[in-house]
């Protein structure tokens, strides 16, 4: 064979190795020399056929005979058998290593394959997440973890181990990296992963490409190869066998010794697409957090980020389920980026019951020191509201989008009113209604979308049962029922400090563009330059003679207020069916001490335009400036003014107004016909 070239001496191995009964010979000369004939016996082959394999083995210089007839392998067939062993492996799981990937590890692990031999294979996610969690419960001394996300599914049994005592060392793939962080809790966590960042039992490293999924502990290890892409469907092996894990301690001891350890990132610095310096500030502290699309991650990642950060940077598509993130301590909550206009950051909700017993939303902000803002996030799909201001300091809410294909079956059920959604709704918590100390630094609601008719066309949303709003402008849909909602898209009550709600577009509002009512005196509300347009139906909520407003003001509605300052200014209202007013602003209902009407304000520079409106403007309170308003379209009325009804006979404010220089020049009035007129008007 000396004449043989290098490649025909390898297919010549290759083709001895390749007969099943070759190999059983080596496999059993490997454990002890024998004589042909006892081999045959042993293996059941004829001494013919014994022979002939092993002089074919003899002749590859895989074995020899000595002088006494005994066959043995040689350090050459020793060598041989042992690669067979890592080809055993591969070979027994080809279809999984057919679609998964081992170019990323190094080769002197690409040689020791065969240590895995007896790890047990499992194609099921739900089974190799079960294994993972069993293999950090059964921990004792350390868990070694080599990932490419944040183990958010397994936090439960890593807190715990924590508790035991059992160290910590996670390798996570660089451009993965979500946050200065190595986990994000659900809150009840809160506290015991506090502790968790800070104590020594935890090493964090980051490395450029994550080769093999690894939860690694003294006692057993669960380990997944990446596929064709790169990217791991959590389908591997599990095992306990003491070779295997050798060889996954020996593998992660080479990534740790070649990773680098985690430290902070600048909000503006992302690890893509390769790893940048950051830039250290203790005094600001960030996190990025990627969205999972996954109710049991998602929620608990922003929670954590919220508690404990100045800065929460969102990226991706967050699937909040059922929860809401409370926010009880000042941060900013931004989206990444916008994209085309829009925010590229979203944030919708699924798997939540209607009706809604309790008020619900996405964010709720809940500390009374707190400074929060949010900004550049897409809500939509969400249940009950985006945003419930209760509580804080200072509240800004800017670059936001909101937009719901309807608003069916997504309301809370507001008392005797029917189902209410909201976009924003500003509030307080009923314990605190004495005290008029909320958002004492102001509100800013500024350059949002709300739309709650997204995609639809105009009127896509009445239901079989309500036809009849096309035909009957006299009829009034059973909100008690669930026949329709009421829909407002900016709601502001129970305020006590400065709140500017300014150039937002709201759109398809079928109750309220911008309602704000039964505010404290100490408040002083601006909304000015929103547009607000909607093709949807009214649904006359609260028992109203009108449709819908496109803004509405109110100084009691609910509670005992003794008024507020209220100022209306160059906003732009389209309201393009029945019964709508552009801008109302109203009497209390009550005239019971010490309830109060408006202050006082302004209603100034608007142009509204009507379709088979109610009227213009509703002027029902004294002392405001109502000027330079253009109203076009139809409507019974340009401008209606009344007083409150009260026991003694009919109070006329109207004359404590200033109405001057609106324009009417393009409205038409409507024949009274069907429509029940209550109230007094002034018609331009």
């Amino acid at each position: 064979m000396s004449g043989l070239s290098d490649l025909e001496r390898l297919c010549d191995l290759l083709f001895e190795v390749s007969n099943e009964d070759r190999v059983q010979i080596l496999r059993v000369l490997h454990e002890k020399p024998m004589r042909a004939t006892i081999l045959s016996k042993k293996l059941d082959l004829s001494i013919q056929v014994a022979s002939r394999h092993i002089a074919r083995l003899c002749d590859v210089g895989l074995t020899r005979k000595d002088v006494e007839g005994y066959f043995s392998v040689t350090p050459f067939g020793e060598l041989i058998l042992s690669l067979l062993h890592e080809f055993s492996f591969l070979s027994k799981h080809r279809e999984y290593f057919t679609s998964h990937s081992l170019a990323g590890l190094p080769s002197e692990f690409l040689g020791r394959m065969g240590d895995l031999g007896e790890s047990r294979h499992t194609s099921n996610i739900m089974d190799f997440l079960y294994k993972i969690e069993a293999t950090i419960r059964g921990s004792e001394k350390h868990v070694w973890l080599s990932v490419d996300q944040y183990p958010v599914a397994a936090l439960s049994p890593i807190i715990e181990a924590l508790g035991r005592g059992v160290e910590y060392r996670i390798i996570e793939q660089e451009d993965r990296v979500s946050g200065p962080d190595f986990i994000l809790q659900a809150p009840k966590d809160v506290e015991a992963m506090s502790r968790a960042r800070s104590t020594p039992l935890v090493e964090h490293r980051t490395i450029g490409r994550v080769s093999v999924i690894m939860y690694l502990s003294e006692k057993s290890c669960v380990l997944a190869f990446p596929d064709e892409e790169g990217n791991f469907d959590y389908r591997g092996f599990a095992t306990s066998d003491g070779r295997a894990l050798k060889w996954c301690h020996d593998l992660y001891q080479y990534n740790w010794s070649s990773a680098e350890p985690l430290v902070q990132i600048s909000p503006t610095e992302y690890l893509r697409p390769k790893r940048i310096q950051p830039v250290m500030d203790e005094t600001h502290r960030s996190a990025i957090v990627e969205g999972w699309g996954d109710p049991r991650v998602d929620a608990q990642m922003v929670q954590d980020a919220v508690d404990n950060y100045d800065e929460v940077i969102l990226r991706g598509a967050f699937n909040f389920g059922t929860s809401a993130v409370n926010v009880g301590r000042s941060v900013l909550i931004r989206g990444e980026e916008i994209k085309d206009d829009a925010p590229s950051t979203k944030i919708y909700k699924k798997g939540w019951a209607f009706p809604f017993t309790e008020f619900d939303a996405v964010f709720k902000i809940m500390g009374e020191d707190a400074d929060v803002t949010i900004e550049n996030i897409h809500f939509t799909d969400f249940n009950c509201s985006c945003i419930h201001g209760l509580l804080g300091k200072s509240l800004k809410i800017r670059n936001n989008v909101m937009t719901l294909d309807s608003g069916y079956g997504r309301g809370w059920k507001y008392g005797q009113f029917g189902d209410t959604v909201t976009g924003i709704w500003l509030d307080t918590p009923a314990e605190r209604l004495s005290e008029e100390k909320n958002f004492p630094g102001g509100v800013s609601i500024e350059d949002n979308i709300i739309d709650f008719a997204f995609k639809s066309p105009k009127a896509a949303h009445i239901p079989d049962a309500m036809v009849s709003f096309a035909r009957d402008p006299e009829y009034r849909p059973d909100l008690i029922n669930h026949e329709y909602y009421i829909g407002i898209g900016i709601n502001v009550l129970n305020m006590s400090g400065r709140v500017v709600i300014e150039r937002n577009t709201v759109l398809n509002m079928n109750a309220r563009g911008i309602c704000v009512t039964d505010n404290f005196a100490s408040s002083d509300i601006c909304v000015k330059q929103n547009v607000i347009k909607s093709g949807e139906y009214g649904s006359y909520p609260f028992d109203k003679t009108e449709a819908g407003f496109g803004v509405f003001a109110q100084g009691s509605f609910m509670y005992r207020r003794p008024g507020f300052n209220m100022d209306i200014d160059s906003n732009v209202i389209d309201l393009v069916r029945p019964n709508y007013c552009g801008i109302g602003v109203y009497e209390p209902e009550t005239d019971d001490k010490p309830v109060g009407e408006l202050f006082g304000g302004s209603v100034r520079n608007n142009k509204i335009h009507l379709e088979d409106g109610q009227s213009g403007l509703h002027i029902g309170s004294k002392n405001f400036d109502v000027s330079g308003n253009k109203i076009s379209g139809n409507a019974y009325y340009g401008i209606q003014t009344s007083g409150l009804r009260k026991s003694n006979g009919l109070e006329l404010k109207f004359i404590e107004n200033l109405i001057k220089d609106n324009d009417f020049t393009e409205l038409k009035i409507r024949e009274p016909g069907l429509a029940r007129v209550r109230r007094r008007r002034l018609a331009g």
